[in-house]
C-alpha cells in the first residue's frame, strides 16, 4: 500500500508496516517526547494516535503473526503537524464486505453533535457484552476528542484494493 504525499507532509511521525500493540505503545511515548511544552494538544494527540492505530492493528485485512502466535494489522500511520493544527491519520486494507459498513459508521458519527456522539458511544459501551461494536466505538472517542468531522475514505467495491484511511485533525491551542 502507498501511503499518498499528503499525509508524508510535515509529518512528525511516519510508520508503515504492521502494529502489534507493544509497539504502538513505542510509537506513542516517542509521541509523548515530542510534545513536551503542549501537554493539552499532547493528551488529544496521544489518545487519537493510539485509537486509530489499534484500528489498524485489531482491524486490517492484511495481518501478520507475531512470535507468540497473536495476529496483528499491518497499514501505516502519521501525525502530521500544519500551522493551526495536527493530522492524525491511518490507512489499511479492509475486507471487502466490511467498506459499507465503515461508510455508514462515519457518516453516522459526522452527522452526531457532541452530546450525541457521548450517548452513542455509552450505548454501544453497554452493548459491547451482547456484540462486538468493532472500531465504532474508538472511532467516536476521536470525533469527541477532536471536536472535528472525521474525514475518511474507503474504496469502493470496484477498486483492486480495498482500502480504508481516516484522518482526525486536531486544532492547536494558541497561547
Amino acid at each position: 500500500m502507498i501511503i499518498k504525499e499528503e499525509y508524508q507532509e510535515n509529518a512528525l511521525l511516519l510508520f508503515k508496516g504492521t502494529l502489534p500493540v507493544n509497539l504502538i505503545s513505542i510509537l506513542g511515548n516517542h509521541l509523548r517526547m515530542m510534545f513536551t511544552q503542549d501537554f493539552k494538544g499532547l493528551q488529544k494527540i496521544f489518545k487519537v494516535f493510539i485509537e486509530l492505530a489499534q484500528n489498524v492493528s485489531y482491524y486490517s485485512a492484511e495481518t501478520m503473526e507475531t512470535e507468540n502466535g497473536i495476529f496483528c494489522g499491518a497499514g501505516w500511520i502519521s501525525v502530521q503537524e500544519f500551522k493551526e493544527e495536527y493530522h492524525i491519520s491511518t490507512g489499511n486494507r479492509i475486507k471487502p464486505e466490511h467498506g459499507p459498513t465503515l461508510h455508514r459508521y462515519c457518516d453516522e458519527i459526522n452527522s452526531l453533535t457532541e452530546e450525541e456522539l457521548r450517548k452513542l458511544k455509552r450505548e454501544l459501551r453497554a452493548q459491547s457484552l451482547v456484540k462486538d461494536t468493532g472500531a465504532h466505538v474508538g472511532l467516536i472517542q476521536s470525533c469527541i476528542l477532536s471536536g472535528n468531522k472525521l474525514d475518511y475514505f474507503v474504496s469502493d467495491g470496484d477498486a483492486p484494493e480495498h482500502i480504508f484511511v481516516i484522518r482526525v485533525k486536531i486544532r492547536k491551542v494558541q497561547p
